[in-house]
């Protein structure tokens, strides 16, 4: 029997061969970067980022764990922005399906406990479970499990009612546009009124929605820390 894939799972898989496209493009650049000169281009914006994405990781969390968490918010960013903008490329958003969503969600929530345990140490991150008293261990797994669905839910809500949006807006400017005669099927409305939709549902509400991401990601785990000196 024949196993059906997803038509998203092509979109998946082409947003992630984009991404590695690009990141073995940086890469090049940054190989032949002479590091006695003066950034700019590429290079000049990637310094830009990695310092940004260090100094939101450390304000939410600490120094050390700020070198250790900064490269998965910066890949689950990357990753998050481009599915996001996809759009702009006439392919599906992977972040319009809810798995995908729902694993980058729970990544971030195991790393949330991976990192409360760690600097906790076991007796800690055990009792964290039951504060601050015994019967609060049910409002603190009921808390866990709040966090992954919010994650994982404002993203996606975020992208697929933009998608719905885009979708009904293109209808109704094609049934607008046919009421002209000699256009016949041309949706000369949606042809104008698309590039500027597509800069805030793609580009700006992507942007937006990775950022919203990324800062909830550190603060829930910056929150798990004993101290964020």
């Amino acid at each position: 029997m024949a196993v059906e894939i997803q038509p998203t799972v092509y979109y998946i898989w082409a947003v992630t061969g984009l991404i590695a496209l690009l990141l073995l493009f940086i890469n090049s650049r940054l190989r032949k970067f002479d590091p006695l000169s003066k950034p700019t281009g590429v290079v000049l914006v990637c310094m830009m980022a990695v310092q940004a994405i260090e100094n939101i990781v450390r304000e939410k969390t600490n120094k050390d764990l700020a070198r250790k968490l900064s490269p998965y918010i910066a890949t689950v960013g990357i990753y998050i922005f481009i599915s996001n903008i996809s759009g702009l490329l006439a392919l599906e958003s992977p972040t319009g399906n809810f798995s995908v969503t729902l694993t980058l969600a729970a990544i971030t929530c195991i790393l949330i406990e991976v990192f409360s345990a760690e600097y906790r140490g076991a007796k800690g991150y055990i009792k964290s479970w039951f504060e601050p008293f015994i019967p609060f261990v049910l409002i603190n797994i009921i808390s866990k499990i709040s966090t992954l669905a919010s994650l994982s839910l404002r993203l996606f809500g975020n992208i697929i009612a933009g998608s719905i949006l885009m979708k009904v807006i293109y209808a109704m400017l094609a049934s607008i546009s046919s009421l002209i005669p000699f256009l016949h099927d041309f949706n000369i409305f949606g042809v104008i009124v698309a590039p500027v939709l597509h800069f805030y549902f793609d580009l700006f509400s992507g942007a937006m929605q990775t950022y919203i991401f990324v800062i909830l990601s550190v603060s829930f785990i910056g929150k798990e820390l004993p101290s964020n000196d």
